[in-house]
């Protein structure tokens, strides 16, 4: 058996390699918000789905990752899939359990909303360019995000704090229940859902 040389990798960088602008940026993570967070601000969502998103879009809901780091006492792994370390951007974006959820979004705003790509970081997810035509529609498509990763957040507390559990298509379908319930409040439809 040889012995392999130890290597580094800077996890700042997409390459692993460290450069004093990654640094830079990197002493200041967390300080301020890093993207534009209007449609945070402007999506058809209640006060509580926009302060969660604002939240997770920069990392820091208390998802087993950050709580290791404060030296808390939790389970490692996802609650959603019990096989990969829990981070943001894996229950919310990676996780299988989130990806069938994602599928069925996808299939209900008739591509609209695209499932998030394994590959992708929290805050390209909500940076993505998207394509629809009217403000409206823009409002909605950010709403419907927020509302979705909203749920997988609380199906992930479900399982931790009720011992409960819920299925893809149950937590797509609290989602729909939830954008419903707002509409019928506020009067605001979903422009671009079949």
């Amino acid at each position: 058996m040889t012995a392999a040389e130890d290597e580094i990798i800077w996890k700042f960088t997409a390459d692993g390699q460290y450069t004093a602008e990654s640094a830079y940026k990197v002493q200041f993570r967390g300080s301020y918000c890093s993207f534009n967070s209007q449609r945070v601000w402007r999506a058809h969502a209640e006060p509580k789905h926009k302060f969660f998103t604002w939240l997770l879009v920069q990392e820091k809901i208390l998802t087993a990752d950050r709580m290791q780091q404060r030296q808390w006492p939790c389970d490692p792994l996802c609650q959603l899939c019990r096989q990969q370390p829990e981070t943001a951007t894996h229950l919310c974006l990676q996780c299988p359990f989130a990806q069938h959820v994602w599928e069925h979004v996808q299939a209900w705003t008739s591509n609209h909303v695209k499932k998030p790509s394994d590959t992708m970081s929290m805050e390209e997810w909500w940076t993505q360019e998207v394509q629809l035509p009217t403000k409206e529609e823009r409002r909605t498509w950010a709403a419907i995000n927020m509302y979705t990763v909203w749920n997988l957040w609380k199906e992930r507390n479900r399982r931790i704090f009720e011992g409960k559990e819920a299925d893809p298509v149950t937590v797509f379908q609290f989602m729909r229940e939830e954008m419903g319930l707002r509409a019928q409040a506020c009067g605001t439809p979903v422009n671009f859902i079949s």
